[in-house]
């Protein structure tokens, strides 16, 4: 029986011979695995975890089940990915193909955070030019209008060009300046369509940020829904960490300062508002002058308290006095509140309400840091000397968000579906289930890749690499070493993969200069998305990446045919957050590595070594220059954890197997 028969019964058309993804389409008895477990969750109303190896077709997998249930039912299913590529996969691939293969009429939605639409009041609003500082601004404003003619999504990733931050900023939708039904272009609005066509969808496809939004907003970000998919779940933690956490920065503040009276170019809002006596505005700038006065005062005594060089730094007691600075952002808001009585407009009442807002989430987020007020946070600053000048960002996060999940989300939404490549660790989901606050009700699943590893990739450790820990600058020459005995015999094709940005870039500038016939690439120098294009379009390209590049990216074929991974990927200690979590185990009497630090490590490191092979027909090389997967006691979970695979110990070997696969082409 196909997949399409096995969740529909027979169909119209008999769906299993007809082209999918360009091709006759081929169930695998995992993915049949996988269905029938999605299919189980959903009829039993039980949690399932599930970890699926790269090629089972785990998308396909759990949308079958779930288009049948919402088809049946008329309820709606949230998707929610991490990465951009697989939600464009999601939307632009499976499910069109899905709908016209099965013949039905579900509705599917992508479902983008507000800030992504454009706001057609705000754009006409501030359209003029005089609004703008310099004419780098003024273009990308002028581009922005062109491009209002002819879009029908008002998506800013539709955009042919990246925005300029400050000038999308003054034509995005914001929910606290939208005016609703009493908004004259209303009827045009993209987001009102967007919301529309969310309400009618039976697939919602969003992202885990959106979705931990959508729960602190109480569930006003997404339409209501009955069950929820978790892909990429191998991120839910780290991303449910950063949203639930607070912060604010200097830059941050100055812009906010700038939007309200900027007294260099003489724009902002309290220019003068029809209704409003002047002395009401003069006596808001005088506040908002006492205001600058106060920040400029709190971040030299930050200085001089913490210095000026890139760090990150621990806060675990308060070392800073914000009082004045508080008073005066209360003052400020009180002053914007006695405006917004005299204001005649609605649009310059929403605008002046949206930064009496801003100016108490400031004052309150402040206080909370600084005096580190919110139980069970940990607490940092990060100073960044930038060309553009000193960045300090106050940052808390919780420390442990188990109980937040499992109240949030586990007991409210049901079923609940975690899918990824890499969930658990020596076979075992414990890890990620005391993260994020699962007790015993959930199924589970573990189902392996049906790709040959064992025939078509190759994992290289090199003997004579010093130990890190022990000996780093040797280490770093011998990685170095490797690399350029590997590049020759590649020419491209290779992800370099580190957990050190300095160390990428000492490393980098070398290999750019000893390849001058390589495209020889680095995270940092250009867009994510645009060094992923040029690698994809090359056939001699190396990549020098860290985290992001660990995870989430799909380059299929010969593009990319070897990875190198540089260095285990332990969190590093000195992270605060890292640091806080392994202090709580300390304190629970548990040791931090084996319990945070391995895990952690051998997750990431299964996402780097997923890189390489992502159809039945790639092939390649994986490469681990730290030998301690080699000589220490964890080693074994380090491979054990990988696909099974040739071990090999010189690159002859390797030589060797390019050459015959090279031959059979």
């Amino acid at each position: 029986m196909d997949i399409f028969s096995l969740v529909f019964g027979e169909i119209k058309g008999n769906p299993s011979e007809k082209f999918f993804k360009g091709r006759i389409f081929e169930s695998r008895p995992q993915q049949v695995q996988m269905i029938k477990a999605v299919r189980k969750a959903i009829t039993e109303n039980k949690h399932l975890i599930i970890e699926a190896g790269t090629g089972v077709g785990k998308s396909i997998a759990y949308l079958l089940p779930f288009i049948k249930w919402a088809e049946d039912t008329d309820k709606k299913v949230v998707i929610s990915t991490y990465t951009k590529t697989l939600q464009e996969q999601l939307v632009k691939k499976d499910l069109p193909k899905l709908k016209k293969v099965l013949g039905m009429d579900f509705q599917f939605s992508l479902c983008m955070g507000s800030a992504n639409y454009v706001c057609l009041r705000r754009a006409r609003q501030n359209s003029l030019s005089d609004l703008f500082d310099g004419d780098r601004d003024k273009e990308c404003m002028a581009r922005i209008q062109g491009w209002l003619l002819k879009t029908q999504t008002g998506l800013r990733s539709e955009l042919s060009f990246s925005p300029q931050g400050n000038v999308w900023g003054k034509v995005c939708r914001e929910s606290d300046l939208c005016m609703g039904k009493r908004c004259s272009f209303r009827g045009g609005c993209f987001y009102c369509k967007a919301k529309a066509q969310e309400s009618k969808a039976h697939i919602l496809v969003t992202n885990h940020h959106l979705f931990f939004a959508n729960i602190a907003a109480g569930g006003a970000v997404l339409p209501s829904f009955e069950a929820v998919v978790f892909d990429e779940a191998h991120t839910l933690e780290q991303v449910a960490t950063s949203y639930f956490g607070i912060g604010v920065s200097n830059f941050q503040l100055k812009y906010f300062f700038d939007a309200l009276f900027n007294p260099q170019t003489l724009k902002g809002l309290l220019l003068g508002i029809k209704g409003v006596p002047e002395f009401k505005i003069e006596d808001a700038r005088e506040k908002l002058s006492k205001l600058r006065i106060e920040a400029e005062d709190f971040f030299s005594d930050t200085i001089k308290k913490f210095g000026q060089e890139t760090k990150t730094l621990r806060l675990r007691e308060p070392q800073l006095s914000a009082e004045p600075f508080h008073q005066a952002f209360y003052n400020l808001a009180e002053a914007l509140k006695k405006i917004k009585e005299f204001a005649l407009k609605d649009e310059d009442k929403m605008e002046i309400k949206h930064f009496v807002s801003r100016a108490c989430e400031f004052r309150q987020t402040l206080g909370n840091i600084i005096y580190l007020k919110l139980q069970g946070y940990v607490y940092w600053l990060e100073i960044e000397n930038r060309p553009r000048g000193i960045r300090y960002i106050f940052r808390a996060a919780p420390i442990d968000i188990s109980e937040e999940f499992k109240n949030k989300i586990l007991k409210e939404i049901k079923p609940v579906i975690l899918t990824s490549a890499t969930l658990s660790v020596d076979n075992s989901f414990d890890f990620l289930k005391k993260n994020l606050g699962f007790e015993n009700d959930a199924d589970e699943l573990i189902l392996d890749s049906p790709f040959n590893y064992r025939k078509n990739v190759l994992l290289y450790i090199p003997k004579d690499i010093p130990d890190p820990t022990g000996k780093y600058e040797e280490y770093r020459n011998s990685v170095v070493v490797q690399i350029k005995k590997i590049l020759p015999l590649m020419q491209g094709r290779t992800f370099i993969l580190f957990t050190s940005f300095k160390m990428m870039r000492r490393i980098h500038l070398g290999i750019k200069e000893d390849f001058p016939e390589l495209k020889v690439l680095r995270q940092g120098e250009m867009p994510r998305y645009k060094l992923l294009e040029i690698f994809k379009c090359s056939n001699n390209a190396v990549l020098f990446g860290t985290n992001t590049f660990w995870q989430g990216i799909d380059i299929p074929g010969k593009a990319l045919e070897c990875v190198i991974i540089s260095k285990l990927p332990f969190a590093v200690p000195d992270d605060p957050i890292t640091e806080a979590k392994m202090e709580l185990l300390e304190s629970q009497g548990k040791s931090p590595f084996i319990h945070y630090q391995m895990p952690q490590a051998i997750i990431m490191l299964r996402q780097g070594f997923g890189r390489l092979i992502r159809t039945n027909t790639d092939m390649g090389m994986v490469v681990i220059l730290d030998p301690r997967i080699r000589t220490r006691y964890y080693g074994k979970k380090f491979l054990n954890a990988l696909p099974q695979c040739k071990h090999i110990f010189s690159l002859e070997y390797a030589g060797n197997f390019f050459a015959a696969a090279k031959s059979k082409k």
